[in-house]
């Protein structure tokens, strides 16, 4: 842990074992009361608060977001979560029959199913850079996105980090590849804030999402949705309401009756991260994400990602043994188990090459002792066969 108190700073019950942040983050006692207290504050005269005050206090917590990752303001819009920004996106471009969307191998289902929807109704088509899993390598994703481009290609959707597969991607490069042939990138940064180091306009994207309920301490879901200077026209809100007639990102503010609390809780939230700093926050998890590999590995067997693609989550495949077929539903009956039976939640992401993957992550609730417990608990499920 990052210091003895980390864990009682979060409403984690007593006995779990919480290696799943990547899921739905987990949000910090205080931060959680200042949403409370903005609730609270909200019921004293709603009207006041929602139809007079919310959109200067939402342009304000925008140019926070936009002040914090070294963007310009007038660029930055706060969305519900990346999946609500990367439709935006998707939707505000002009995609007719033809022409195609690039995803990856690895790119988060709902963004998948979203490119197919979209580029469905008018005709076009999604495409595929396949990633190499197991053994992944950042050679070898710069190379297939660069084979898998066409002169059809009407955007490429770049993770920064993959969800399922917990690979920091080589990302600069990956865009480097489809700027070279004028092909526009956004990039879906659900996991990036928080848990790596960033400098969103130096990648040379296009558009950058991300969410902040993640791995920097928001309630959620808060995110953000970020657009270069000439990708802003156009960009509009899933939902259409008064603000409509604004330009970018005057246009998100207002989308209907949101519960605001969890974007303006993002101060409290950004002070509590700055408790301990960021950059040790990250240190930390990365070391602690290291060490579990290491341990796991010599419990399990090979853990798969190589140290340039691994940030504070990685990969381990389950020891073969287990009393689960390597499908969708024997991943889901582990997962199940482990916390029925060892009150652990963890994330066994998903089956393939004949095992089931577990997602593993660090925060700074975390200590070396959580994956000891894991490691022995997937061990004693083997043994119970």
């Amino acid at each position: 842990m990052l210091t003895a108190e980390s864990r009682s700073l979060f409403l984690l019950e007593p006995g779990l074992i919480y290696l799943n942040h990547g899921g739905f983050g987990a949000t910090p006692k205080v931060v959680l009361d200042e949403k409370k207290r903005i609730l609270s504050e909200i019921e004293k005269n709603p009207v006041e608060a929602i139809q007079h005050k919310i959109r200067a206090r939402w342009r304000g917590i925008a140019d926070k977001i936009a002040a914090r990752f070294s963007l310009d303001a007038d660029g930055v819009a706060i969305v519900d979560n990346a999946t609500d920004g990367i439709n935006a996106i998707l939707r505000s471009l002009s995609i007719k029959a033809g022409d195609e969307i690039l995803v990856t191998s690895m790119t988060y289902g709902a963004i998948a199913i979203a490119a197919r929807h979209i580029a469905g109704k008018q005709g076009a088509k999604v495409t595929f850079a396949d990633l190499r899993f197991p053994d992944p390598d950042p050679g070898q994703c710069i190379e297939a996105v660069m084979q898998a481009l066409t002169p059809r290609t009407k955007v490429a959707i770049l993770d920064h980090i993959t969800s399922s597969t917990a690979l920091v991607m080589p990302l600069a490069a990956m865009i480097a590849a489809c700027r070279a042939r004028g092909v526009p990138v956004l990039v879906d940064g659900a996991h990036a804030p928080g848990q790596i180091g960033l400098d969103i306009p130096a990648l040379g994207a296009d558009w950058y999402v991300a969410n902040l309920h993640k791995w920097y301490f928001v309630p959620r879901g808060c995110g953000f949705l970020w657009a270069a200077p000439g990708r802003r026209d156009g960009l509009m809100p899933n939902v259409l309401s008064w603000d409509s007639t604004y330009s970018f990102p005057s246009n998100f503010a207002w989308t209907g009756t949101r519960d605001p609390s969890n974007w303006l809780a993002v101060p409290t939230a950004f002070d509590f991260m700055d408790r301990f700093g960021e950059s040790a926050v990250r240190r930390h998890n990365n070391e602690l994400i290291r060490k579990a590999m290491e341990l796991l590995g010599s419990m399990w067997g090979r853990v798969t990602a190589p140290d340039a693609m691994t940030g504070a989550m990685t990969l381990a495949p389950a020891p073969d043994g287990l009393p689960y077929p390597t499908t969708d539903e024997g991943r889901a009956r582990l997962e199940a188990d482990l916390k029925d039976k060892f009150n652990i939640v963890v994330n066994p992401s998903f089956a393939d090459a004949g095992k089931i993957w577990l997602r593993i992550t660090a925060q700074i609730y975390n200590g070396i002792e959580d994956y000891e417990k894991l490691g022995k608990a997937v061990l004693a499920l083997r043994s119970a066969v």
